[in-house]
């Protein structure tokens, strides 16, 4: 049987804002990678949270940077969760969306921010300007060793 409350990751690019599925309590946007290096992600399209995915390096940063605003001023989400892989490209999702949540003044919102380790899918808190050694090293190896 299908559950139709099952809202599949959608791309941060082609979501409309005023979509019914982005009007709920609380929004999920992660780096595209997220999904396929951490299992419960699967397990929150089930239980029909709303996630949005996205990725800085193949996609327009300033088509992504302006949807985030309009998601951030559009949605009536109180709470953002932001995912990203560990790997310094992806951190720009983190600051697209303090930035959004600010010029939109969404002091409302709490917004919680995380990476995900490349090698073990382990979520942490993310630390703004922190890039650790095994941080580069997953760039290294993401990238085929081009650093």
């Amino acid at each position: 049987m299908i559950n139709l409350n099952v809202q599949w990751p959608i791309k941060i690019l082609l979501v409309h804002p005023k979509a019914p599925f982005m009007q709920k309590e609380r929004l999920v946007i992660a780096a595209d990678c997220t999904i396929l290096v951490n299992q419960s992600f699967s397990e929150r399209f089930k239980r029909g949270e709303t996630v949005v995915i996205g990725c800085p390096l193949l996609e327009d940063p300033d088509r992504l940077l302006e949807k985030i605003n309009l998601i951030a001023k559009e949605s009536s989400a109180n709470e953002m969760e932001v995912y990203t892989m560990e790997v310094p490209c992806c951190h720009a999702i983190h600051m697209m969306v303090a930035r959004a949540l600010e010029e939109s003044k969404r002091a409302d919102v709490k917004a919680s921010y995380f990476i995900v380790r490349v090698m073990n899918g382990k979520v942490e808190p993310y630390q703004p300007g922190v890039i650790d050694s095994s941080m580069i090293e997953a760039e290294r190896k993401a990238h085929g060793h081009m650093l």
